[in-house]
């Protein structure tokens, strides 16, 4: 009788599956659809009414609770449904605009202004990032730990328990870090970017980057501390810089399997090394148990590539980049060829790994390390690479004395804190030469020098003055957490978001500010340079995203047809009706 029950309680269930499922699943795709048609309807609408300026106002409202370190082309919900070969899931995927809802994201409970620098480097609050699994998982190691209301940062990593100092000085036998020989420096799957902040103090600026992964916030924590850091991913692309950009590269346990998929990702470092640069690995595969194999790999990837061995000192290996082209044709082992004579090697945005290795020839003149100019000389000397563009050399020249002028109109006229220790994360959002973040050389900052990815290739000689900078298009979310910006500098906001003679259509100035509202640090400075009608615009648009502002007349010797707006972002926090 009871399985005469069961069989029958089975055959409804089926029965109702059958009729109703289809039903159910479409009635269920409706709703899911509901929420993201209303937003796109609501982002448009809202934009709309923001960009023509009428005389109701209008406000953003704050993103829920949940959104507190919302990056948009970093979202793991997103991330997760993508293809895994090589990395591709966790490199950068942003939602279309019209997705993503049009609100502003909130601090998180107990906000408090950053502690300043210097004394960040060494400590933070707690309350601005309040995740404990690194100081959990990683404090034997000395990457971080909680100590009353701070998280404290006492320099270490895996490869450097003891600090980050002892290991630079082993690291000082093999590579010239002192005396200004080397400037920029490249650190990959950083942690806490201890090590980038210890490089500081031999005045070599490092950019730091690693994906967002099981390691919570770690490019957040290193932007909190004031060290030069972006999330980014090593996998089917190129990173976001031009060729020949950093005299050395560096990677401590950062897990890049560096010879698979035919050692593209060590043609990749390549590339982004200059001529005569230095490579250092340390931890696996370098002479690691059980890593025989790949450490083989390593090394003759290496060889084929015509680099010196400087050192294999216990797991640390060193090496030293050619600075001509001739040897290569000559190794054969491996199948690795140049790349064409015709190939730009400094296009990076959004471009697929190549498998051929980039001709330093490309680029004529010297630039290799030992013969571009010593820190802080390069800086303002005149790039080998401005002179691609036609009249490079007195554009060059110009832009260096313009910003030299502006920058101290700013500090003497406009009341910025500009200068001071309120002041450490910089970003210049249209950089073209690099001349602002030149011009701020002397005070407590570094500048993360964004160059828009359809406009003039500029980056690589911003790079030979010894600064620092990525590539973006700022119609999309930058790879970086909220609240990690002090100032935002731009000159000629239109501009970003104009797709002149392409198919691409243009975004919103509404998207635009909302971003930088995400990317910048409560009480934190924006700096607009545009026209007139412009800046009025922007104006109307900066009340919306709760900004208080100021709009002030031009330095003189600009362009009599520019006006400044200064903005402050103000503090303010979720009612208690969104958590």
């Amino acid at each position: 009788m009871r399985l005469r029950e069961l069989l029958l309680a089975t055959f409804l269930v089926l029965f109702f599956l059958l009729l109703f499922t289809p039903r159910r699943l479409s009635s269920l795709a409706s709703s899911a659809s509901r929420p993201a048609l209303a937003a796109a309807r609501d982002h448009s609408r809202l934009a709309a009414a923001l960009e023509s300026g009428g005389s109701r106002p209008r406000r953003v409202e704050s993103c829920p609770a949940s959104y507190v370190d919302h990056m948009p082309c970093e979202d793991p919900r997103r991330s997760s449904q993508l293809s895994r070969e090589m990395n591709y899931y966790r490199e950068r995927h942003c939602p279309p605009p019209e997705e993503t809802p049009l609100c502003l994201v909130p601090p998180p409970d107990g906000y408090k202004v950053p502690v300043r620098w210097p004394e960040s480097l060494n400590k933070i609050w707690h309350s601005n990032m309040p995740y404990n699994k690194i100081a959990d998982r990683k404090g034997h190691q000395g990457w971080m730990k909680i100590e009353g209301p701070h998280f404290i940062f006492p320099g270490g990593g895996t490869m450097f328990p003891d600090g980050a100092g002892h290991y630079l000085e082993k690291l000082k036998k093999y590579v010239p870090l002192t005396g200004g020989v080397l400037r920029t420096a490249l650190d990959m799957g950083c942690g806490v970017a201890s090590f980038g902040g210890a490089l500081l103090a031999e005045g070599i600026l490092t950019m730091s980057f690693a994906p967002r992964d099981s390691h919570k916030a770690q490019i957040q924590f290193a932007l909190e501390r004031g060290i030069p850091a972006f999330v980014a991913m090593l996998g089917t692309r190129r990173l976001p810089f031009p060729s020949f950009s950093f005299d050395l590269v560096h990677c401590s346990r950062c897990l890049i399997p560096f010879t698979a998929y035919n050692a593209s990702y060590f043609i990749e470092v390549d590339r982004l090394l200059r001529p005569g640069g230095y490579l250092v690995i340390s931890g696996p595969p370098v002479q690691w148990a059980k890593q025989e194999k790949e450490w083989a790999n390593l090394q003759a990837v290496a060889r084929a590539l015509c680099y010196e061995v400087i050192a294999v000192d216990q797991n640390t290996a060193v090496w030293r980049k050619p600075t001509g082209d001739s040897c290569l044709p000559n190794q054969n082992e491996l199948g690795i060829k140049l790349c064409d004579e015709s190939d730009d090697s400094s296009v990076a945005w959004y471009f697929k790994l190549k498998n051929c290795v980039s001709r330093t020839s490309s680029v004529k003149g010297d630039y290799a390390v030992g013969s571009i100019p010593k820190w802080p000389d390069r800086l303002n000397r005149i790039p080998v690479r401005a002179g691609l563009l036609e009249g490079g050399t007195d554009i060059f020249e110009d832009d260096t004395r313009s910003w030299t002028r502006r920058v101290d109109y700013y500090k003497k006229s406009l009341n910025l804190k500009l200068g001071t220790t309120s002041v450490r994360n910089v970003m210049d959002m249209n950089a073209f030469f690099g001349g602002f973040a030149a011009a701020l050389s002397s005070d407590p900052v570094w500048v993360m020098n964004v160059v828009p990815a359809d406009k003039s290739s500029t980056l690589s000689a911003i790079y030979d003055r010894g600064l620092t900078g990525v590539y973006h298009d700022w119609c999309e979310p930058f790879s970086t957490y909220p609240r990690t910006y002090d100032f935002i500098h731009v000159d000629g906001i239109a501009m970003l978001i104009e797709r002149q003679g392409s198919k691409r259509r243009g975004c919103s100035l509404v998207d635009l500010m909302v971003e930088m509202d995400r990317i910048l640090r409560p009480e934190g400075t924006v700096l607009i340079r545009d026209s007139p009608e412009v800046i009025d615009k922007v104006n109307h648009i900066a009340h919306a995203v709760r900004w208080t502002t100021v709009i002030h007349e031009k330095d003189s010797g600009s362009p009599k047809t520019q006006k400044i707006l200064v903005a402050t972002k103000t503090i303010w926090k979720l009612s208690s009706e969104s958590h």
